[in-house]
């Protein structure tokens, strides 16, 4: 399995383990210079901000306090992150705060689902132009197709 595969593989378990988001299950994983510089964030509120039921169930609430995984990744790196694993594309928002983090070199995901295309179609499109204009390397990867356990095998 390549170093990316279990870069991003790591921020889905991250995402399972630590998002309290009831509908949107989202982490990165910062890495830096060499794979043990690793720092990494997930959706969810600001420190010691609570965690409840009425904000996490009121989506305009719930999106008005939230901090997206990427912020949180490099929010929490001490080093100069170069890649940054994420298991959505970034938003917009946060493609700037990527850029604005100055030392990002390539932005790796998971190949989104139509139904998250189409949905974020409008952001996803200013996110690739914002990097492709900035020289960050962006890269989808299509984890179903990947991961060895996903495939299917011939049935005799």
């Amino acid at each position: 399995m390549s170093k990316d595969l279990k870069f991003l593989q790591s921020a889905f378990a991250l995402a399972q383990i630590w998002s309290k988001d009831p509908s949107s299950k989202v982490a990165a994983v910062a890495v830096g210079d060499t794979p043990n510089l690793v720092a990494w964030g997930y959706n969810g509120f600001p420190p010691g901000i609570a965690d409840t039921e009425n904000r996490l169930f009121n989506r305009e609430v719930k999106y008005s306090l939230v901090l997206h995984a990427e912020e949180n990744a490099l929010a929490n790196a001490t080093f100069p992150v170069r890649t940054l694993y994420v298991t959505h594309p970034p938003c917009q928002g946060c493609a700037l705060r990527i850029l604005g983090y100055r030392s990002v070199l390539r932005v790796v995901c998971a190949k989104p689902s139509p139904e998250f295309q189409d949905r974020w179609q409008a952001s996803i499109k200013q996110t690739l132009a914002l990097f492709e204009e900035a020289g960050v390397e962006y890269e989808e990867i299509d984890l179903w197709n990947s991961l060895p356990w996903t495939q299917q095998s011939p049935v005799p």
